[in-house]
């Protein structure tokens, strides 16, 4: 039977244990939702970076610490955990960490009283470099040439797809991979192409992630990409006559100006990687000058529509089905060349796998590899050493707070964009939040780069509902209203509130149980961490009952103890807890028997009654001990006082007697009285005040017992 209760023991303690652990994985305390997993945060010259990052917890905190830790040892340097935001508010924490070039994990941790209360990571977060990609078709790639996939998992590309749309709006969300064979790298690039091996040499020379992004557009001359920044409707000189004849509205310079404005905010920048010019050459045999001009245009137009000063690296390109043209990498170099344009040389690739994988221009199986390596040799120290890289632009701070009416959040942003729209619809700076839901902003400013707020995560409706008061010791069923304690003793009340509130007791305590041992009339509300609160639940009425004096003890018999209380405890019933040094004994009434010689103590055990029938019993100290020595000369019977001037005597035995007879005779033996005493295991009283002065006899008989005694009645 043991074993059994045992056994369910350790099955309830599991089920207990599993239940926590399943809330505590549904409903964590903190939770970053800023950055995402794989983010590679453009490096400044000096191999550092600021990475921004936000989240939302979800009980109150007092501060949130962060750190990083590199993935894999020797791939970044760790920080120490340093706080980053105390008393964050209305259910966000937002900061950010500088860290070194490197491949992390980035921790945060919440604390409450000193105490860490939760947690949260993000995998794989990266301080390194980021490039975007484009140009044509051997910018772009193409899925079945034989890309190799880059072999460090540092390598990574964002997922965005925009091939069939050609959206002119921002990506969804940021979002990425390690950069596979066959990944589209986001949002034209089709297959790892050379990216994935420049990817790998960077990472294994320099120590950093790399993160490609390509808006390159096969087909393409830089006519296109001039008039298309310039908001005209460009042509595609191979589908003239065809319903394909005009490129999509903006295209192809959209997706370009989309990876600045939005990618390159978020993530940083270092230089924007230019393969192009073949088409130039073939069909179009533009001149050195034409092409110059477009090209600096181009770039100056993604320094003016951006106002930053993104830095170019470009390839000398022009090998077209046999040909090549001077006039081309002429004109690439001469905007190369250009003083102070934060323009650099990439590779000359027009020596590269001749004759081309398929015949005509473009690379292909190991000409592939060539080309990743030639623009690895370009992309060299000097470079890294001399080019400007964007870093990220900070993300926008954001300020939640509950109404006055608690039942609605007004969520604000800062004055200083242009335009704001909300994931919900709205395109205010402010605005009103009254149902669950996950709410962000992107925010433009005057040149439309592009910035996210922070996630606002809310869970369950705004205004809490009122919590349910219970007692710790019976946690599922609602508290009575009338609660009485002892004046020793606390009662501890818990408040179950709704997902997302915690209790705010009437006392100003906010944590989810509450010990008191004051009278007094206690509620609670809930309250969420946007601080909108929930009415007040049914109020609960203490009384805490003065404490108890220890009662007097005193020898009031041959073999009687009595406990007497100083003064009234106003309870319904009172008794008493005995003792024999530290030896409880089974006797609870105010006058006890004892035959042990010993030291006595006893305590009062009072029981009180409130209006709800609840009963409630306090105790005493125990008392000052009472030295008792037992009286071996009674012989079983001791009557007294003796003589008695009162005419009353007390009778008491040692044993305690069934169906005794008391009986009182003269000394000629004629009996003057008799009593029956069913159970003689207290003191009695006897009667002699009708008999005369002189000596009687009084007898005490039961089963086996029989013994008398003289008593003198005096006058």
């Amino acid at each position: 039977m043991r074993n059994n209760y045992s056994l369910l023991l350790f099955l309830l303690s599991l089920v207990a244990i599993i239940s926590f652990r399943v809330q505590a994985q549904t409903t964590p305390v903190i939770k970053i939702t800023y950055p995402e997993s794989r983010a590679v945060f453009q490096r400044g010259n000096d191999n550092i970076s600021t990475i921004y990052l936000s989240g939302n917890f979800y009980q109150p905190i007092d501060s949130v610490q962060a750190r990083v830790v590199a993935e894999v040892t020797g791939q970044g340097l760790n920080t120490d955990w340093a706080t980053i935001q105390r008393n964050p508010q209305g259910g966000i924490f937002q900061s950010s960490i500088r860290a070194q070039g490197g491949w992390y994990r980035l921790e945060v941790q919440a604390f409450s009283g000193g105490t860490v209360i939760g947690s949260d990571v993000i995998r794989k977060v990266g301080v390194g470099e980021v490039f975007i990609v484009t140009g044509q078709s051997n910018a772009q790639g193409f899925q079945g040439f034989g890309a190799v996939g880059a072999a460090d998992d540092r390598v990574n590309c964002v997922t965005y797809d925009n091939i069939a749309a050609n959206s002119l709006a921002d990506p969804p969300a940021p979002s990425f991979q390690q950069l596979s064979a066959n990944s589209l790298i986001g949002p034209r690039g089709q297959s790892a192409w050379c990216w994935g091996v420049l990817g790998d040499l960077i990472a294994k020379q320099y120590n950093v992630p790399v993160l490609f992004i390509n808006t390159a557009w096969q087909a393409t001359v830089i006519k296109n990409w001039r008039e298309s920044a310039d908001g005209i409707v460009t042509k595609n000189i191979f589908a003239m006559g065809t319903p394909n004849e005009n490129f999509p509205a903006g295209m192809p310079y959209a997706n370009l100006l989309i990876a600045l404005r939005y990618y390159c905010s978020l993530q940083g920048l270092r230089a924007v990687l230019w393969q192009q010019g073949e088409n130039d050459n073939v069909p179009l045999h533009s001149t050195r000058t034409a092409y110059a001009n477009d090209m600096q245009y181009l770039v100056n137009k993604t320094r003016s529509d951006t106002d930053r000063y993104p830095a170019w690296v470009l390839a000398r390109s022009s090998y077209n089905t046999g040909q090549v043209s001077q006039d081309i990498i002429q004109a690439q170099n001469d905007v190369i060349n250009t003083y102070n344009n934060n323009v650099f040389a990439g590779p000359f690739t027009d020596n590269i796998q001749i004759p081309r994988y398929e015949g005509e221009v473009h690379f292909g199986g190991d000409g592939l590899k060539q080309l990743g390596q030639a623009w690895f040799n370009s992309l060299n120290s000097i470079f890294f050493a001399t080019s400007r890289p964007l870093t990220p632009l900070a993300q926008p701070s954001v300020r939640v707070v509950c109404s006055g009416s608690n039942n609605s959040l007004t969520v604000s942003l800062p004055n200083a964009y242009k335009s704001y729209t909300w994931s919900s619809g709205q395109t205010t700076q402010n605005i009103t939040i009254t149902q669950p839901g996950v709410y962000r902003a992107t925010l433009k400013d005057n040149t439309g780069n592009t910035y996210l707020s922070p996630s606002i995560d809310v869970q369950g409706v705004v205004q809490p509902t009122v919590p349910t008061i219970t007692l710790n010791s019976q946690p599922n069923q609602a508290a009575a209203s009338q609660q009485q304690i002892c004046a020793d003793s606390v009662l501890s009340l818990g408040a179950t509130t709704s997902a997302g509130s915690f209790p705010l007791w009437s006392t100003g305590v906010s944590t989810k149980t509450i010990s008191l041992t004051t009278s007094g009339t206690y509620s609670v509300q809930a309250i969420n961490v946007y601080g909108c609160k929930s009415a007040q639940s049914s109020a609960i009425t203490l009384t805490v009952r003065p404490k108890l004096q220890a009662p007097t003890v005193q020898q009031v018999g041959t073999y009687s103890l009595e406990a007497t209380v100083p003064t009234s405890t106003g309870a319904q019933t009172n008794q008493f807890d005995w003792r024999r040094a530290n030896e409880v004994i089974p006797q609870n009434s105010s006058v006890i028997k004892v035959i042990v010689s010993g030291n006595y103590s006893a305590r009062t055990k009072a029981t009180f009654t409130i209006n709800n029938g609840s009963n409630l019993t306090c105790y005493s100290d125990y008392s000052v001990p009472q030295p008792f020595v037992f009286d071996q000369t009674t012989g079983g019977v001791s009557v007294y006082p003796n003589p008695t001037t009162t005419g009353t005597v007390t009778v008491e035995t040692i044993e305690n007697l069934k169906d005794a007879l008391v009986d009182v005779y003269s000394l000629t033996g004629q009996q003057i009285a008799s009593y029956t005493v069913p159970l003689f295991n207290e003191r009695k009283s006897i009667d002699l005040s009708g008999l005369t002065q002189g000596v009687y006899i009084v007898r005490v008989r039961a089963a086996g017992f029989d013994v008398a005694r003289r008593i003198i009645v005096a006058p």
